[in-house]
């Protein structure tokens, strides 16, 4: 070793079980898995079911970064937002509430009700129902407050044989998230004054969708009658795979979406009243591979995706399922909104086509009908899992969900993906470990795979934070000494969490011998790096640059100039802000202690 590298000894702690860390489709599937396949309206309650839903969602550490992109609040009211679906079981809602708001006193049309809190506190008042089945006075209970900083208090449940309740916010300083999943889905439930008079219904989905006409389950009436479609969009979506190496891939994907309709069952799973928000188009993916990915949009009148590009090289193509969209293309310009509108497309219901310049040129889509909703799907090769939307407000990088979860086959993600996708990932230390395995296991790693993983996963902080906190920490070092977590070490490589320490004293530096390949990720904080060679008259600089949040560094002995200082090199990285840092490091081969 170098004279002056210092020495790295893991601290032990308790680790939180990575399966409690999810993202939201994750917790979809385990609630497919818990939840009655076909519920019946107004069913007893289920203890049973009740209990394991409950300790599911109690133990569940959803990614803030995640959830609150789909947060809407008004003024008003309280809002509703669909981030999770499965047909005739379940569906899962993001409300958000401001300072004070409140629910009116209503029902839950015989369904039961899950209430999670992700963020802030909600009060829930109950009230008896009465022989006239009005809502009679406040039960004398003490009412149940559920708080997102306690588990054992985060999550409340409700059923219509529990009576009625009100749900509000009591805080005048702090707004409130919560995940609320109702079970069966419902669209509508009964408001009760609270003076005791007659309820009214008020509905809890949108009033617009494909048809106005729905059955008990969910389907479209026109569609149970209909013979099955020859090409179903889950067809389709399989078919993908094959003609990824077709010699006209662009007229081999055409001609596969347009004879593609979807089911009665695709309906109700994509493209039901619920998916359709009265504040914006619900995009959501319900296929996605290595190389193509397909995505579900519902426009409700009006509504309009803001104008965006897809990424040079990247193909689209689109299908209207229902209803009439407009295509529009700008002119080359700095801002879209400062550009005037060069071509503009309608694109009818059945229509499908081939996007070839969206890849580059600035364009939207918008709905113009001021009382017809509209369905559209839009296929990506390379796939693409999130928009970056431009307007006078600035830039938005919307994720897109998805909301509805069970087709493991439209899930096949490796770390290769990641290479070719558009688009950040939720993961926790579990999943990364699983693609880790997966791209060191390959004869022919790739050094891109891994550099485009770490780019584009987005951690939980809470779960980083949890492994620190665990720490048994020996008091007798200097605040200025970084601190390490091993949260993987496999044959081919290792994971190490490290926390570096702020001191008014002294900074906080380490170095390590440079062998092999390691990627540094910056969780939270600055970090500077510095590679060194020990050169004839001393230590050579090779590399200076300052690490921010978010950002990555990867450093390999296979490097231009660097194969001939392999064993003589060496990095050292220093923290000397006023605020922590904590850095993920991946190193191939593994990292042992030293």
């Amino acid at each position: 070793a170098k004279p002056g590298l210092s020495h790295r000894r893991w601290l032990a702690g308790a680790s939180p079980s990575d399966d409690n860390f999810l993202d939201l489709s994750t917790l979809v599937q385990r609630l497919k898995e818990q939840l009655p396949a076909q519920p019946a309206v107004g069913a007893p309650i289920s203890g049973e079911v009740v209990a394991k839903v409950t300790e599911t969602l109690q133990n569940a550490k959803l990614n803030p970064r995640e959830w609150r992109q789909h947060a809407i609040f008004r003024r008003g009211r309280y809002t509703r937002n669909i981030v999770g679906y499965s047909p005739n079981q379940f569906v899962a809602l993001l409300l958000c509430w401001e300072r004070g708001q409140q629910s009116p006193i209503h029902d839950h049309s015989g369904a039961h009700c899950f209430i999670k809190m992700l963020s802030g506190q909600l009060r829930e008042v109950r009230f008896a129902w009465t022989a006239e089945g009005c809502a009679g006075a406040e039960l004398k209970e003490e009412p149940a407050t559920m708080d997102a900083a306690i588990p054992a208090q985060s999550v409340g449940f409700m059923h219509d044989s529990l009576g009625l309740h009100r749900i509000e916010n009591p805080s005048h300083d702090e707004v409130a998230i919560s995940l609320h999943i109702y079970s069966p889905p419902f669209r509508e439930c009964l408001v009760f004054p609270p003076t005791g008079a007659a309820p009214r219904t008020a509905p809890m989905v949108s009033i617009f969708s494909p048809e106005t006409a729905w059955n008990a389950n969910g389907q479209r009436e026109a569609e149970v009658a209909s013979e099955p479609a020859s090409t179903s969009l889950q067809d389709f979506c399989s078919t993908l795979a094959t003609l990824k190496t077709a010699e006209d891939m662009n007229h081999a994907v055409l001609d596969a979406l347009v004879p593609a309709e979807m089911t009665a069952m695709e309906w109700a799973s994509y493209a039901s009243p619920a998916h359709f928000s009265e504040f914006h188009p619900v995009q959501h993916i319900i296929h996605c591979d290595d190389d193509f990915s397909v995505v579900m949009t519902c426009w409700s009148p009006g509504q309009k995706v803001p104008p965006h590009t897809v990424g040079r090289g990247r193909k689209m193509w689109m299908k209207v399922m229902h209803g009439k969209l407009t295509h529009q293309e700008y002119a080359p310009g700095l801002f879209p909104w400062e550009s005037d509108v060069e071509r503009k497309k309608e694109l009818a219901e059945g229509s499908a086509s081939i996007m070839e310049e969206c890849s580059v040129r600035m364009h939207d889509l918008t709905n113009f009908s001021d009382s017809e909703p509209a369905v559209s799907v839009q296929v990506f090769s390379p796939p693409l899992t999130q928009f970056t939307f431009h307007s006078e407000m600035g830039t938005e990088r919307r994720c897109l969900p998805r909301l509805v979860e069970g087709n493991s086959e439209g899930r096949s993600v490796s770390a290769r993906s990641f290479t070719r996708t558009a688009g950040r990932w939720y993961l926790s230390f579990g999943g990364l470990r699983g693609l880790l395995n997966e791209e060191f296991s390959r004869p022919d790693i790739s050094d891109g795979a891994i550099s485009a993983l770490l780019c584009k996963a987005v951690f939980n902080p809470e779960e980083w934070r949890e492994r620190l906190a665990a720490l048994t920490i020996d008091r007798s070092e200097s605040p200025a000494t970084p601190k390490y977590v091993l949260l993987a070490e496999e044959k081919a490589y290792s994971v190490v969490l490290t926390f570096w320490g702020n001191s008014s004293e002294e900074q906080c530096v380490k170095r390590e011998r440079k062998t092999g390949r390691s990627w540094t990720l910056i969780l939270e904080g600055e970090l500077e790096e510095r590679a060194f060679a020990q050169g004839e008259h001393g230590p050579v600089l090779l590399r200076s640059s300052t690490l921010k949040e978010d950002s990555l560094s990867f450093l390999s002995d296979k490097l231009p100039g660097l194969q001939e200082l392999a064993g003589g090199a060496w990095v050292e990285r220093s923290h000397e802000s006023d605020t922590p840092c904590v850095s993920l490091h991946v190193y191939h081969p593994t990292l042992e202690e030293e």
